[in-house]
């Protein structure tokens, strides 16, 4: 069951649209979501669903906000009619790409799936290393890929400073929010439809991931991102072409994502026969062997400087606490996707 507990706004401070963050009146920090609950203000008391902190987990770091108990909220009018995080008392209709897309002089034939030819899509499995692997994109052809949210870690877009920070500084076209996920600038219902919104914006170059904070335990099929197969499969028979950004670390403690994640491993061997795996050209009489072994095809790059695309960038992204830029081999791999996906389509 959910903690909650009842305090007060001692300081209200990054605020964004949809967005803001505040000290409560035990020292401890929260969010909320002001597009579910309304503006905070300083005084103002809280509701608070306290259940992360209180277990000690790292996802957000912070309580957050359920209700304003002195400015309750009666919601806006919004367009739309598809509703995400469905059955919570926060949900919330949206404009979903497919509503609109089957209406006005350019609707969709809705009895013909469309077709995903030439698009290039890169499938990953923590949302820094996705952003990241955009930025390197960008740096390296000049022209940004499109980012697909799906619904494996945090729901709210607004949620992530570095999506925020993408899309002002371009690093990211544009983004979508898909499944239960809310809040991009584009929504849609499934990922195979965000992909197709990107494309009938001829945006060829996609990067598909969940959100921040990425569910993962010692289970090799207990990880949130492991639903990014059964996107790559769609997407396949759409005529995309598909391949997985290998999560690798030379400094994680964690022995068993330290090198090749065993998340990566359960990916590839359940991914679509043509679904490929980018692995850095230095690394590729070592590290192909695992690819094949699994029924994959290893395509060999030579790696994207992830490190001086962020720079360049101006983005700052840390991975599970630490600077990404540090980690050879998560770049390395990382880079080697960055240039499957920067190639032409």
């Amino acid at each position: 069951m959910p903690r909650f507990a009842r305090l007060r706004a001692t300081e209200v401070r990054d605020v964004r649209p949809g967005l803001a963050r505040m000290t409560l009146s035990d020292g401890s920090e929260a969010y909320a979501l002001t597009d579910l609950c309304g503006p905070v203000g300083v005084g103002d008391e809280l509701l608070v669903n306290a259940s992360a902190l209180e277990l000690d987990l790292g996802s957000g770091g912070a309580h957050v906000v359920h209700t304003n108990l002195s400015a309750p909220y009666a919601g806006d009018d919004v367009p739309g009619r598809v509703m995400k995080a469905r059955y919570l008392a926060e949900q919330l209709p949206v404009d979903a790409f497919e509503e609109a897309a089957g209406t006005g002089s350019d609707h969709l034939d809705v009895s013909v799936l469309p077709s995903l030819a030439g698009v290039r899509v890169v499938l990953c499995v923590l949302h820094s290393h996705a952003l990241a692997l955009a930025a390197t994109v960008r740096d390296a052809v000049g022209v940004a890929p499109g980012y697909v949210m799906t619904d494996g870690g945090a729901l709210p877009f607004v949620l992530s400073d570095l999506a925020a920070v993408s899309l002002e500084r371009g690093t990211i076209a544009t983004a979508v929010s898909t499944g239960q996920a809310f809040g991009a600038p584009i929504e849609s219902v499934t990922a195979a439809s965000g992909v197709a919104a990107l494309a009938r914006q001829n945006i060829d170059r996609v990067v598909v991931a969940p959100g921040p904070g990425h569910l993962g335990t010692a289970s090799p099929l207990g990880f949130s991102a492991l639903d990014l197969v059964g996107h790559a499969a769609v997407l396949d028979g759409l005529g995309a072409a598909t391949a997985l950004a290998v999560r690798a670390s030379s400094d994680d403690e964690r022995e068993r994502h330290r090198g090749v994640s065993h998340h990566t491993r359960s990916m590839a061997a359940l991914a679509p026969e043509r679904t490929v795996v980018p692995v850095p050209a230095r690394r590729a009489k070592r590290d192909a062997a695992w690819v094949e072994t699994l029924g994959k095809r290893a395509i060999h790059m030579e790696p994207a400087a992830v490190g001086e695309a962020l720079a360049r960038s101006g983005l700052s992204v840390t991975s599970m606490g630490r600077p990404l830029e540090r980690d050879q081999q998560a770049c390395e791999w990382l880079g080697a996707a960055a240039a499957w996906l920067a190639a032409s389509p």
